[in-house]
């Protein structure tokens, strides 16, 4: 699902926050404990929204017992989330950690039962804030690029708890975050992000002031490119540096829905 801005006076402002990358389920990440901080911050800040920015659950390296228990573990957290906060719509972006085929269905069904969370293939737009999670960053990639991309997530199997270990160690060696630095310098991995929007999502730059992003667990805030400021809002994986942000953004007094459309 792609999303358009709607042509019409915007006359309210809404509040919302944005994070990325908990990668929940996987050894790796403190999630748990640092969604659950940055919850009661959003809760004290008012928001109306909140967008799950890709990579919220983490199906290649759960360390449930299978795919199947960590699909209903990711269906539950959101249920809770949901129930937690009864005045939020929730936003749920795909990464490509959670990207999984399975994973959709369930994800159509709790978005016709529940009318405040809707979930979006690659892209997001609330007045001008642009949301994506950020894989198209890995080189420059068009649309079909990032489709293929993809398709190898869509049927991805977890790996084992011996490659899960190995994984973490590797990150606590910091292997990762050298590997990080150095394929996602900023001013680079912005230009991976702007191309990307000029393929397929032409004049994006005239309908967006912001555009929030994450992926590559290299969290900066508000990097400007032209009249579009960047941010990224980093990673759960410990040792990565974990920014989520609020945001506001302005829709008509008329519409209930959050000032988006689906296409």
């Amino acid at each position: 699902m792609s999303e358009t801005l709607r042509h019409h006076e915007f006359s309210r402002t809404r509040q919302g926050g944005v994070v990325s990358d908990l990668h929940l389920f996987s050894r790796r990440s403190d999630g748990d404990s640092l969604f659950g901080e940055f919850e009661i911050d959003a809760a004290n800040h008012g928001i109306d929204a909140l967008v799950l920015n890709g990579d919220t659950f983490d199906f290649r390296w759960s360390c449930l017992p299978s795919e199947s228990h960590t699909i209903a573990a990711a269906m539950e957290w959101l249920d809770a989330l949901l129930e937690r906060r009864p005045h939020w719509t929730v936003h749920f972006l795909l990464g490509n950690h959670d990207c999984l085929d399975a994973f959709r269905p369930e994800l159509q069904a709790l978005a016709a039962r529940q009318a405040r969370f809707h979930w979006h293939e690659h892209r997001l737009r609330l007045g001008d804030r642009l949301f994506l999670h950020g894989d198209c960053a890995n080189y420059r990639m068009s649309e079909q690029s990032l489709g293929r991309f993809r398709e190898k997530w869509r049927n991805d199997r977890p790996r084992g708890s011996s490659a899960a270990r190995l994984y973490s160690a590797a990150d606590g060696l910091g292997f990762s975050h050298l590997v990080h630095g150095l394929w996602f310098p900023q001013s680079l991995t912005i230009s991976r992000i702007a191309h990307h929007l000029d393929q397929v999502d032409p004049g994006w730059e005239a309908r967006a002031s912001h555009c929030y992003f994450g992926h590559t667990h290299r969290p900066f805030h508000h990097r400007q490119r032209g009249g579009v400021r960047f941010s990224n809002t980093g990673s759960a994986i410990r040792g990565m540096g974990f920014r989520p942000l609020f945001f506001e953004w302005r829709e008509p007094d008329s519409d209930p829905s959050p000032g988006f459309v689906p296409t």
